[in-house]
């Protein structure tokens, strides 16, 4: 998921895959797979950038040599976010057995 803002201030978290296209339209529309449109205060390239560092936040582990020169920073990876709930989200414990 990636962290936007609604144009009234409050966070909302979407699904990069579920997105069609992203339009700056004086305001960024952002159009979902199934027709919905959200309106967010972030700049068209700024979506893009965190779309960008959420693909590579996931394949990141199959790549050999960790992050490259070139990748987007910290700032537009998903895990650095801000987001109101973090603190009460939590990883789910494997099973002794899985580890």
């Amino acid at each position: 998921m990636i962290p936007l803002t609604r144009p009234d201030g409050s966070s909302l978290l979407v699904n990069p895959d579920r997105i069609e296209t992203v339009e700056e339209t004086p305001d960024t529309v952002i159009t979902l797979a199934d027709g919905k449109k959200l309106l967010v205060r972030e700049a068209a390239a700024t979506v893009a950038e965190r779309f960008i560092g959420y693909k590579r936040a996931i394949h990141a582990g199959a790549r050999y040599g960790g992050r490259r020169r070139t990748d987007p920073g910290n700032d537009a990876d998903p895990i650095h976010s801000e987001h109101p709930r973090r603190p009460y989200l939590r990883s789910a414990e494997r099973p002794e057995g899985d580890r």
